[in-house]
């Protein structure tokens, strides 16, 4: 057995994706993967410091803290991929005897790729390996994790670890992992699997109350992917954040069908939950069950009018662009939004995560690009079967124009001040701050799609010039 390196110092690293990309400028939130191993390593005696890239001063820059890191731990998603073999390869240059490791649901997906930028790659969940890892214990290129069963053997995130963690407006926890789902396009049960697992209320009780002293805010985002899927331990949870009077707002991610339980919709909104997102996907019967998402757009059109009932905002999310979609969908879908007053939306272009049924299942030949960067679902990364790439680009930008027009929002501006004085579930000061809640996002939409529209101005030349056929080379790093 190695020495235990904790004389060495550890970093983790979250780089942030191209300036074009959306979630560079729009995600300011962290990871809770490297947060959770940055905390096991620190309790275990190790010197550890985590970064998110886009959350650095200004002023700040990656290459300060590189030298110092003895290991540098580099978690990716697929958006990020290239920024970190960029910084990877930066950091070996620095420190040609420091020590790579590069984990993330990229390299869950995809492991031979970064196993050139790094000494070990870690595929699937790292709690059982971490330290093992950092030991020198494994010593395989390609190390596989293993699941952790219990949730509650985790520690709570140190977020004093990790430098302006208090600039997030918002507390990120996540209470579960897995999905009992299966939807085609979806990383999610490729590296946490399709077993639920799920923390003790109690604690998670522990853990709200941790966070809610560290960050002194009061709003939280349950980070899970499926929040509620188990509905007994939902609702205890919510019990327990009654009895204990603890105050915060609160957001989440759902799947549409939770609305058919009312009763639990219900103790949400009771307990402060402001807000659901939940991936729709499609209005469009045909798509929903191409994508394998176990649901029927009448239960999207519940979902928003149950959700609406009791005052919880509606961020709903589609995807364009699957081998049952046609240009109609896009006029179907902006007609939905509008009529139903969804209080935001998010239209994407279905993208083909490597490893993904969905990826194995349309080809590499109808695959437009390999630009990680371009990821996101902002950008077409796929030939559609019923249109074409500037179609769905088309559709896209249209139905963010028409969806946040200045109609829409006045419309929606106004249904909300009528409910001030209709709407008795929720305090008046809540509805007053959801009216204005709503419409600070609307414009705020509006000004990062014109942000977006700037930075990506030659994508959308190309894109119309139909000059996206070429694969971008897997490992090409600028």
């Amino acid at each position: 057995m190695d020495s235990d390196n904790k004389d060495k110092k550890i970093l983790f690293l979250e780089p942030s994706g191209s300036e074009a990309n959306v979630f560079t400028f729009a995600m300011k939130l962290p990871l809770l993967g490297p947060i959770h191993l940055a905390t096991k390593l620190h309790q275990a005696g190790y010197d550890v410091l985590v970064i998110k890239e886009n959350i650095l001063d200004k002023s700040d820059k990656i290459e300060n803290y590189l030298p110092a890191a003895d290991i540098l731990i580099l978690t990716l998603l697929t958006n990020s991929a290239f920024r970190g073999y960029e910084i990877a390869t930066k950091y070996r240059e620095i420190r040609p005897e420091g020590r790579i490791i590069i984990g993330g649901i990229h390299a869950s997906l995809n492991p031979e790729e970064p196993s050139q930028y790094a000494d070990q790659v870690a595929v699937g969940e790292g709690d059982n390996i971490i330290i093992d890892l950092i030991k020198g214990n494994l010593s395989d290129k390609i190390v596989y994790g293993t699941p952790l069963e219990n949730l509650d053997q985790r520690p709570i995130p140190d977020f004093s670890l990790m430098i302006n963690a208090k600039k997030s407006k918002i507390i990120p926890i996540m209470t579960s992992l897995g999905c009992p789902f299966n939807c085609t396009f979806c990383c999610v049960t490729l590296v946490y699997g399709r077993k639920y697992r799920i923390q003790t209320p109690e604690r998670t009780i522990e853990e709200i109350k941790q966070q809610l002293q560290f960050f002194k805010k009061k709003k939280i985002f349950f980070y899970d992917d499926n929040f509620c899927a188990k509905k007994r331990i939902s609702l205890e949870l919510l019990e327990k954040i009654k009895e204990e009077k603890l105050k915060f707002k609160w957001i989440t991610q759902v799947r549409a069908d939770l609305a058919n339980d009312e009763e639990l919709v219900k103790k949400m909104a009771e307990t402060g939950c402001r807000r659901v997102f939940i991936g729709f996907e499609s209005i469009n019967d045909a798509t929903l069950k191409d994508l394998n998402k176990n649901e029927t757009a009448d239960e999207v059109l519940q979902a928003v009018k149950v959700f609406q009932r009791y005052g919880i905002s509606v961020h709903g999310m589609f995807i364009f662009g699957s081998d049952e979609d046609n240009p109609e969908v896009f006029k179907n879908t902006i007609k939905f939004c509008r009529k139903n007053l969804m209080e935001f939306a998010q239209f994407l272009a279905i993208t083909p995560f490597p490893g993904t049924e969905y990826y194995k299942s349309i080809g590499k030949s109808r695959i437009v690009s390999e630009n990680w960067d371009n990821y996101d679902g902002f950008h077409v990364n796929v030939k559609p079967k019923n249109m074409s790439e500037k179609d769905v680009m088309d559709g896209i930008l249209r139905a963010y124009k028409k969806v946040f027009g200045a109609w829409k929002i006045f419309r929606q501006f106004c249904r909300d001040f009528v409910h001030l004085f209709r709407f008795k579930c929720r305090t008046f000061k809540y509805r007053a701050n959801k009216m204005f809640n709503d419409f600070g996002r609307n414009i705020g939409m509006r000004i990062g799609m014109r942000r977006w529209k700037k930075l990506n101005k030659e994508y959308i030349i190309e894109i119309s010039e139909n000059k996206t056929d070429s694969p971008y080379s897997l490992l090409q790093v600028n």
